[in-house]
């Protein structure tokens, strides 16, 4: 399906949000799984989602667990990408 320029796909508004929350995240290092401890700038929010800047390179599919900052517990990343060289990214996660 084609989508016309400048149309909003997303099916709850998002709305500007800017705090700072923590977040946990496990990953397979070396054989071993790890539970990462980090943080996160928030962008926006919906009913459904949230747009976050981190320092770690989240991939689709990572589970954040919500330690601080928003009501929601849980959510999984839907995209993320490096926003420039300095070693930050922009990601999409989606509650769960």
């Amino acid at each position: 399906m084609l989508q016309a320029e400048g149309v909003e796909k997303r099916q709850f508004e998002r709305r500007p949000f800017v705090e700072t929350i923590g977040y946990s995240v496990s990953v397979l290092e070396f054989r071993k799984l790890k539970r990462l401890n980090l943080r996160a700038e928030t962008v926006d929010i919906s009913k459904a989602g949230l747009g976050i800047i981190t320092d770690y390179p989240l991939e689709p599919g990572h589970v954040l667990r919500f330690s601080s900052g928003i009501d929601q517990k849980a959510g999984i990343v839907s995209w993320a990408m490096k926003i420039t060289d300095n070693g930050r990214y922009r990601v999409g996660v989606r509650f769960i």
